[in-house]
């Protein structure tokens, strides 16, 4: 039960914030009447509030900076990701742009080269290629049926990609040019010449490479020369294998080149099959 001093305190108080609103309230109905002078109290109101007046301008005026300059971030940040993406954009439709660039020039030399051919020629698509590293075979579209026949050499603008192994009626197996397995003993079946009239034959070697063995003991060779297919064996005259990177004249009898081939077998996808095996079909000026 609340005990009467406490009771009396409560009213007390109560007391005090009516009269303090009375004054209030009548100094406001006092004050409120046009006048061209300001009270004496209304002076010192004024004075005594002036500090808190200006603090709370501040403090506005900060809290007004801090929500604009969020406001000015949460847009930037906007803009920033709307630019991102148009650059991001942007950079991809240039590097589809210079993969269909590249695609159309590949396209334009191989149809320069079909015309130009002497030997028929019959284009092909790699739909598979095997896993290992050694053993390089791809699988092209194109079979008995297209008129494709085991060894036909197989070609594309840059070069001499391989040649047929076997056939079914709507596929071909192509064992490349760098396969382990091409031919007897590591040999791939063709022979070679350089520009200088050079014969010898070419056999396969670790390390993505073929080197020329020459059939002269004293061959006049240099580094960086073309070496070509010499049309004896499977393969026709003239088909480009590649290019001289190294000379071996150490031994006495057996001279070596080693050969980087022209083709770039990690990117095959358009071929050509040489539609030719036969003696009388072979030529100069071969793709």
């Amino acid at each position: 039960m609340p005990s009467p001093m406490r009771n009396n305190k409560q009213l007390r108080r109560l007391g005090v914030a009516l009269v303090a609103l009375t004054a209030i309230f009548t100094f406001m109905a006092l004050t409120a009447r046009e006048r061209s002078e300001v009270t004496v109290v209304e002076k010192g109101i004024a004075t005594v509030l002036y500090p808190f007046q200006v603090a709370t301008d501040w403090v506005g005026d900060r809290f007004r900076g801090v929500a604009e300059s969020i406001r000015e971030l949460t847009r930037l940040r906007q803009e920033n990701a709307a630019l991102r993406e148009q650059v991001k954009a942007a950079a991809q439709a240039q590097a589809r742009a210079e993969q269909l660039e590249h695609e159309n020039q590949v396209l334009r030399t191989e149809l320069q080269m079909k015309e130009q051919s002497p030997y028929p020629l019959l284009t092909a698509q790699v739909i598979s290629r095997s896993s290992e590293n050694w053993y390089r075979t791809v699988i092209i579209n194109r079979g008995s049926r297209d008129g494709v026949q085991q060894n036909m050499a197989v070609v594309n603008w840059q070069g001499l990609v391989g040649k047929v192994s076997h056939t079914t009626p709507y596929t071909s197996t192509v064992q490349l040019m760098i396969d382990a397995g091409f031919g007897q003993q590591g040999s791939f079946g063709a022979g070679a010449k350089i520009p200088t009239g050079e014969l010898g034959l070419i056999e396969t070697i670790e390390g993505g490479h073929v080197r020329m063995r020459f059939l002269s003991t004293n061959p006049a060779a240099q580094v960086e020369q073309p070496v070509y297919t010499s049309g004896q064996g499977v393969m026709p005259a003239d088909l480009l294998l590649g290019y001289i990177t190294e000379l071996d004249s150490e031994a006495a009898f057996v001279k070596y080149a080693t050969v980087r081939p022209a083709v770039d077998f990690h990117k095959l996808d358009v071929v050509h099959v040489v539609l030719t095996t036969s003696e009388k079909d072979r030529g100069a000026n071969a793709p």
